[in-house]
């Protein structure tokens, strides 16, 4: 029973991944989505977009992996605070 759990979670987790599994929003919801991890350079950006951690804003340096999902549920603009981890 030991292996057949972890071995469950494994395969459900590659059949979500692989079977293009995209993540439903509801319109109008405020709803995040992981976007990898970025370095914040700058805070706010020039669009006048923010990166923050629950209710504290995130300092150049500090890294961010979640961007607010736009209003009509489907998409995420790029980062505009930072740019990619190395």
């Amino acid at each position: 029973m030991k292996k057949v759990l972890p071995a469950v979670a494994v395969i459900s987790l590659m059949l979500t991944s692989a079977c293009g599994f995209t993540p439903a929003y509801k319109k109008g919801e405020p709803a995040f989505d992981f976007v990898g991890c970025h370095t914040v350079n700058v805070n706010p950006s020039p669009t006048g977009a923010q990166a923050f951690v629950a209710f504290f804003g995130l300092n150049p340096g500090e890294n961010l992996y979640f961007k607010q999902v736009n209003p009509d549920g489907k998409t995420v603009d790029p980062v505009t605070t930072g740019e990619p981890c190395k």
